[in-house]
């Protein structure tokens, strides 16, 4: 009875450590992948606000000699993901600040340290129209959480449009109508 209860006890500690975006537990960060299989299976993606990457990597030890930039984002994702602070820490303290991909990895660094207006700084920066959805999501979501009354949010709710507008991908739109409702509601 006590090894049962203290596996759950694991189980539910690893689960909240696993599924949280480092020390912001109102967000998750998911690959494409798992989005979709979440979606097949039923599972709610309604009362949970994701931010969709399109892989994630769970070999990240070489995220420093990595120059691709869809790499990076993988491995720091799964990174974020798993919150493996010191690894993550060690890739801001260190990273290329060339590449592009890095203001988008910084936002959500940023953003998971709930340091909101850095995290608008470097997503503003990126320039790589691929992820530009995810660029002005982090933005509302970051304008969001810095509302002092949260009953105040009509004003967001444009910044959620300009990343509505953005995008023809219906699970996007869905994503977005997902953060208005949850904002309209909670």
């Amino acid at each position: 009875m006590i090894k049962k209860l203290l596996i759950l006890f694991l189980v539910l500690i690893s689960t909240n450590s696993f599924a949280r975006i480092g020390d912001n537990n109102g967000y998750w960060i998911i690959s494409q992948k798992d989005y979709n299989d979440r979606i097949s299976k039923g599972k709610d993606v309604l009362l949970r606000r994701y931010f969709i990457v399109p892989s994630i990597d769970k070999e990240f030890k070489d995220i420093l000699e990595t120059k691709d930039e869809k790499a990076l984002l993988a491995k720091f994702s799964f990174m974020l993901n798993k919150n493996k602070a010191s690894w993550i820490d060690k890739y801001i303290n260190n990273c290329d600040n060339s590449l592009d991909i890095n203001n988008l990895i910084k936002g959500l660094y940023y953003f998971s340290k709930k340091q909101y207006n850095q995290a608008i700084v470097h997503v503003e920066k990126v320039e790589n129209k691929k992820y530009r959805f995810l660029q002005l999501l982090i933005t509302a979501d970051c304008n969001y959480e810095m509302l002092e009354d949260k009953k105040n949010y009509k004003t967001i709710i444009g910044a959620y449009q300009v990343a509505l507008d953005c995008t023809d991908n219906k699970q996007y739109k869905t994503i977005i109508n997902n953060r208005i409702k949850y904002i309209k509601y909670q």
